[in-house]
């Protein structure tokens, strides 16, 4: 019985809470007329289902707009509001409906009109859309917390001052006008239900999807004072979607093709954007879609996407995003399958949209992106991204490392991928991060430019897949690939970071050019790992994982591209390395450095290297000194069949230390041509100089002077110049300079093991031997008349003395080591301050004067001789 009861008791309190919550819900989601229309109003009546389904008549019409005012706008779950058509009115072309009554519109079913119209509704409170909410109108719909709607000849349609009859017209709506804090607009959902077939090759597949949706070529508009989307879902195929987050002003109605553009420029103030939880905006279609996004702070995260994907012959209109403060794109769906996203792509015959980005600063971490891509014939997309402050495109996602964090311009087919443009102070890319021009198809790759006007940095990689930190443009199939130029006052790279274009199969590599006006740093290697830092054009193999899943061969046949730095200084370090390799069958390209200095130390790298094709050229211009230590390298070598490239440096001051290299070498082909104008080369510690070839190859040729000798060449402790054969012929060594030092373990050789040596050799003029027969004069001169007469100095005046002692300083002959046993002594007049390096105590005294003995031989006196002059008239009475 007590168990019955309390059954009972549970039974009977679920039918009160149920009785509740249907007496409350009519106040949570009632249409109610406040009858403030001067002629003719809002008539609502009972739908199909009373208490859910309301039906709208009534209403002003004045030319072709229909007026609504409501004191309460609410449509319930599952519940419809219905405009209907009655035969007292046609040809309309905007519903214009108001609330006025100060709550909130919750929708959460349909909005639905058989006019074929536009349909605004302006709520000042605020609007929310639930996750049921839908949209079944002929026209665009623009939803808007605004005080007001204005008009073209002025007229003013009020939903905060309704007590006075408003001045209804036939002119067409030209704006929104807003209060000083204006509500917010909601949208809540289930999310997008996109998917990708693969995650490299190919378009999203768009799914049905419900939430607010309008007739294709049409706009679908929120504009309040702040915008959520938590899931909610937005279409307008091939039409136009504008999110505009408002603190007040007014915001331009502008008539287009897809009904409306909206313009911000009455606005100075906004509010934020956030679309989270998988939330759509998809302009997607036949027709040219857009997107515009205006506010302060905007953010999509959790998957969340702006698409436009273009399936006609039309081409997109492209998606604008404006954010006063910041832009931040953060995370990827919950399966890591999809970035949150900016994306335009094209699987039509019409051109993929452009993107563009214009903030303050803007962030994109942990497998977010900005993407454009063509999969036809039709032009990818640009992308123009301008962060007035800081762009930072950093991480990954860490359920699947593998995608990360990028900006991307891309075709995988026929088409050329589109621009790529970053313009900002400063440029920050870390772990693994990437700005990438790609091409996977026979399209072109676009160009990539980035402007950073203080700072670019590239630093460390993804974990475990170990993706750089990098800018690059590459190409995984025949089409070319785009170049990259940088135009910054810094560049650092390190850690792994790079700034690349390369090739992974048939297609050629683009260019990298940089143009750093103080400095490019390159340092580093990936930690526990001996990938360097790079700044590189090359023909790459990669892993066969990698290879199946970019469908690469195993080989790369393109030609590498140039890399061309202009900078005040290159520093190179700790293994990083400078390079236009080839590591396939292709050429590998030039490089072109111009500084005002080169440092290379710790293993540091400026090569052009490769293993088949042509050896790259290097070519090197250094107002004043480039320097090599610590195992660093120049080369431009060839371990293959080919030839090894030409090495070029100009430079005023050349210093080779610590087993340092420069190298045009080949394994079995001809050693590359190097050519060295200097002011001083200085080889020290082991260093080389080599041309040498393998095989059946010549050994290259090395010019050291140029076109006016060196002031001098010096090699020493082991050094050696290099240009040696094994079958062919030594390459020839040609030095021009005016002092030439070698020490007794340096060498210098041209050498063939099989074949003909080549020829050595050094230019060093020797002292002028120029004899000429005069004649002497008869007459001798008296020394009095060529001898000007002077005091002699006495032994009471300071004298101050410099002496030089010792067998030190530059050795009497080439072949001998230099000595450090010069000795340098300073005696002032007073005895007692004399200063002395080293201790001279142990030689002999030195040399104080000079005089001529009897047999006509100058001896060096260590005490001053007192020698009698020719004659007294060298003292003068006024001598003292």
């Amino acid at each position: 019985m007590k168990q019955v009861l309390r059954q009972i008791l549970i039974t009977t309190s679920a039918y009160i809470c149920y009785l509740i919550a249907i007496a409350g819900f009519p106040v949570l989601a009632q249409i109610s007329s406040d009858n403030t229309l001067p002629n003719g109003q809002t008539v609502v009546s009972p739908g199909t289902t009373p208490g859910l389904d309301f039906l709208i008549t009534g209403g002003t019409q004045v030319g072709s707009n229909l007026f609504h005012s409501f004191r309460e706008f609410s449509v319930p779950t599952g519940g419809e509001a219905f405009f209907s058509n009655t035969p007292a009115l046609s040809n309309i072309s905007n519903i214009i409906s108001r609330v006025t009554g100060g709550s909130i519109s919750n929708i959460d079913g349909l909005i639905r009109e058989n006019y074929g119209a536009n349909f605004i509704l302006i709520n000042p409170s605020g609007i929310n859309f639930g996750a049921n909410a839908q949209l079944n109108i002929g026209g665009s719909f623009l939803a808007s917390t605004a005080d007001s709607l204005k008009f073209a000849n002025g007229a003013e349609f009020s939903a905060t001052d309704s007590t006075s009859s408003p001045l209804l017209t036939i002119s067409v709506p030209v704006g929104l006008q807003f209060g000083q804090n204006p509500q917010g607009i909601s949208i809540q959902g289930q999310g997008h239900n996109l998917s990708l077939q693969s995650p490299i090759f190919s378009p999203f597949t768009r799914g049905n999807t419900t939430g607010l949706k309008v007739q294709p070529g049409n706009t679908l508009a929120l504009v309040g004072g702040g915008i959520i989307s938590e899931g909610g879902t937005l279409t307008a195929e091939g039409g136009h979607i504008d999110l505009g987050s408002v603190a007040g002003g007014f915001v331009s109605l502008n008539p287009s093709p897809q009904g409306w553009n909206l313009g911000y420029q009455g606005v100075t103030n906004f509010q934020d954007i956030a679309l989270s939880q998988k939330a759509l905006a998809d302009a997607s279609g036949p027709g040219s879609g857009s997107i515009q996004l205006q506010g302060r702070n905007i953010s999509l995260s959790d998957g969340s996407i702006v698409l436009i994907q273009t399936q006609g012959a039309q081409s997109s209109g492209g998606i604008n995003v404006n954010a006063s403060e910041s832009l931040s794109l953060v995370g990827t769906t919950a399966n890591a399958q999809l970035s949150s996203d900016l994306f335009t792509e094209t699987i039509g015959a019409g051109k993929s949209g452009d993107i563009t980005v214009n903030t303050p600063r803007l962030v994109i971490q942990d497998g977010a992106a900005i993407s454009a891509a063509t999969y036809t014939p039709a032009a990818g997309g640009n992308i123009d991204i301008k962060a007035g402050d800081l762009l930072e495109v950093s991480g990954f996602s860490p359920i699947n490392p593998s995608r990360f964090s990028n900006i991307t311009a891309a075709t995988f087919g026929v088409g050329n991928a589109g621009s790529l443009t970053v313009s900002t102070q400063q440029l920050t890319v870390l772990s693994g991060g990437n700005i990438a021009s790609i091409t996977a198809g026979t399209g072109s790759g676009g160009n990539l430019t980035v402007n950073a006007s203080k700072l670019v940095e590239l630093i460390g990689v993804t974990p475990l897949v170990f993706t750089p930190s990098e800018i690059t443009a590459g190409t995984a199939g025949p089409g070319k690939a785009g170049s990259v130029t940088i135009n910054t006052q810094r560049l650092t790279i390190k850690d792994g970071g790079r700034v690349d274009a390369s090739t992974l199969a048939s297609g050629p590599a683009g260019s990298v050019t940089i143009n750093a006006q103080d400095s490019v740093e390159v340092s580093g290697k990936v930690p526990g790992s001996v990938n360097p830092s790079l700044i590189i054009s090359s023909a790459n193999i990669v892993d066969p994982s990698l290879q199946q899943l970019l469908r690469v061969p195993p080989v790369p046949s393109g030609a590498s591209g140039d890399v061309t730095i202009n900078t005040g200084q290159l520093l190179v370090n700790d293994g990083a390395q400078v390079t236009a390799r080839n590591d396939g069958t292709g050429n590998a390209g030039t490089l072109r450095v111009n500084a005002d200095s080169i440092f290379l130390d710790s293993q540091g790298g400026i090569t052009a290297a490769t293993r088949g094709g042509q050896g790259g050229n290097i070519d090197l211009q250094v107002q004043n000194s480039l320097q090599l230590s610590g195992n660093s390298q120049i080369s431009s070598d060839n371990f293959g069949a080919g030839a090894g490239g030409r090495l070029t440096i100009e430079a005023s001051h050349l210093v080779l230390s610590d087993r340092a290299l420069l190298s045009a070498s080949t394994t079995s082909g001809e050693g590359g041509n190097i050519s060295l104008q200097t002011n001083s080369l200085l080889m020290r510690s082991n260093s080389q100089i080599s041309a040498t070839a393998g095989g059946s190859g010549n050994g290259g040729n090395i010019n050291i002077g140029g076109f006016s000798s060196a002031n001098f060449v010096t090699l020493l402790e082991g050094s050696q110049i290099t240009a040696d054969a094994f079958q062919g012929m030594g390459g020839n060594i040609s030095i021009n300079t005016k002092g030439f030092f070698v020490c007794p373990t340096c060498q210098i050789t041209a050498s063939s093991q099989l074949g003909v040596a080549g020829q050595v050799s050094i230019i060093a003029p020797e002292a002028e031997r120029n004899f000429e027969v005069i004649d002497l004069p008869q007459e001798v001169a008296k020394p009095e008349q060529v001898v000007a007469q002077a005091c002699r100095g006495t032994t009471s005046q300071n004298r101050s003395e410099f002496t030089i002692t010792g067998r030190g300083g530059l050795p009497p002959r080439p072949s001998e080591q230099l000595s450090t046993g010069a000795l340098i002594s300073f005696e002032p007049a007073n005895t007692s301050a004399a200063t002395e390096v080293n201790n001279t105590s142990q030689l002999p005294p030195p040399a104080r004067g000079w005089y001529v003995n009897a047999q006509g031989v100058l001896v060096l006196a260590s005490q001053t001789p007192n020698p009698t002059p020719y004659g007294s008239g060298l003292t003068s009475s006024n001598c003292h």
